[in-house]
């Protein structure tokens, strides 16, 4: 057993925060505008009586794509959101089958389908250019998710989630399960347990402190009545965003949807939100292990990882800049940091990146390290931070930073876009109230290069 290092900081910073117009059945139309950055029309929609909101992107585009994702932040590591993803696409009252996936798979015509598990939210997205096959495809999995086999079958979550295997008579009694077997291979990575470890350490007073997939030792700790409650409590319509993308006809898709399940629900009272993690006091040090083989050396298999907290619901200029510094600071060959800790013969591997659900962070991260170099670790890192901010930023790396990240923005050749763009918007849709965010990216991206005519 060999531990690594994390150093955890947290900072607090605050950020902002929609209308009106137009008429479809049983559903009122919030907002309605060109976007340019996907060449259509977008409509954001309510669905009256259940609260379901709905983004239609009316892109001419054959390869339709339909999405529900809900907000499900986890309350336990048991892997909930995980193991439910699974769950519901094990047979609905509609298509009562083993599984209606697996049946997809071999028939449909389809041209994408799967599902996710975020760290605070679950996405169902599917695509297809046949218009049959589309309806059939948004038909299987909006009964999947609100009407799924679960609550007769507690076989589904003893396959998919946990149950004890005997495999002779003289043999110890184990786990097993679809999803307990995923994550133990899944945590069998440094990394992985790495991530789980800053979370737990950086998110103490939020779901966030939770792996929402599941760490293997937790999930035999679910019990069905929490699977169900689960179920109940985030697969409402009231906690559901619909995304529909591509050239089918919105008054078809939004009748289909309306009358075969939105329909039949009543607008849910209880919200679901997310509480934000206050900042710390002071720095926060952690030191914790993860297993190696017996035997195995340990001498330079550290890792050592400081991470910030630097943003609640950060805006889109904001995020884009946070990837930009990362970039050039730490993932360049010439950057400031990568280049202090080579020079300080602080480990062999270097990384950073920005991530954000709620609340952004950033990380820096060095491997093959070892346990006696933290403390240095954290004074070259903040010190040659201090320098960037002292004498600023070669202007030249910002641009090819920038050029970089415009010409990926503005790319778009993917078979895919009603995915990406699904991806795109669902985070500041979820936690800012506003799809279009994820969309527009030409005024954040003027800002940053605004950015660079000042100091």
């Amino acid at each position: 057993m060999k531990n690594y290092i994390l150093t955890l900081f947290a900072v607090a910073i605050i950020a902002a925060g929609c209308n009106n117009a137009g008429k479809y059945e049983g559903y009122r139309v919030l907002e309605k505008r060109f976007v340019k950055e996907v060449n259509a029309e977008c409509i954001y929609l309510e669905h009256i009586s259940s609260g379901a909101r709905v983004f239609k992107i009316a892109a001419d585009d054959p390869n339709k794509t339909f999405s529900v994702a809900f907000k499900t932040p986890p309350d336990s590591d048991s892997g909930t959101p995980h193991i439910m993803e699974h769950s519901v696409l094990n047979g609905s009252e509609s298509f009562p089958v083993k599984s209606p996936f697996d049946v997809l798979l071999q028939g449909s015509l389809n041209t994408f389908l799967n599902a996710m598990t975020g760290p605070d939210l679950t996405i169902y997205p599917v695509a297809s250019m046949n218009m049959k096959d589309y309806f059939n495809l948004m038909h299987v999995y909006m009964d999947a998710v609100f009407k799924p086999l679960i609550y007769k079958d507690p076989r589904i979550l003893a396959q998919e989630g946990w149950h004890y295997e005997l495999a002779g008579a003289d043999e110890p009694l184990i786990y097993k399960g679809v999803v307990y077997n995923e994550m133990k291979g899944a945590y069998s990575n440094p990394f992985s347990e790495l991530n789980y470890q800053v979370n737990r350490n950086l998110f103490p007073e939020t779901p966030y402190r939770f792996s929402s997939g599941g760490y293997p030792q937790a999930i035999p700790d679910l019990t069905y009545e929490d699977f169900l409650a689960f179920h109940r409590k985030y697969y409402d319509p009231s906690n559901s965003y619909i995304l529909l993308y591509g050239d089918a006809d919105l008054a078809r898709e939004l009748e289909f949807i309306d009358k075969n399940y939105l329909s039949g629900y009543d607008r849910s009272v209880e919200q679901v939100s997310i509480p934000l993690q206050p900042p710390f006091g002071e720095m926060v040090r952690v030191v914790t292990g993860y297993p190696v083989l017996e035997g195995s050396e340990t001498r330079d298999k550290s890792y050592l990882q400081l991470s910030f907290l630097v943003g609640d619901n950060p805006d889109q200029a904001d995020i884009l800049a946070f990837s930009i510094l990362t970039d050039i600071l730490v993932n360049n060959e010439s950057g400031v940091v990568k280049k202090a800790l080579q020079e300080a013969g602080i480990g062999k591997n270097y990384s950073a990146y920005s991530s954000g659900d709620l609340q952004h962070s950033v990380h820096i991260t060095v491997q093959d390290a070892n346990e006696e170099d933290l403390d240095r670790f954290r004074e070259v890192v903040l010190e040659s931070l201090r320098k960037v901010v002292q004498d600023g930023i070669d202007k030249k790396a910002i641009e090819g930073a920038i050029n970089r990240m415009e010409f990926m923005l503005r790319e778009g050749d993917s078979p895919q876009k009603g995915l990406i763009y699904n991806f795109q918007m669902i985070g500041p849709w979820m936690h800012q109230g506003d799809p279009f965010a994820g969309l527009e990216f030409e005024n954040p991206l003027s800002e940053i290069k605004n950015a660079l005519t000042t100091d």
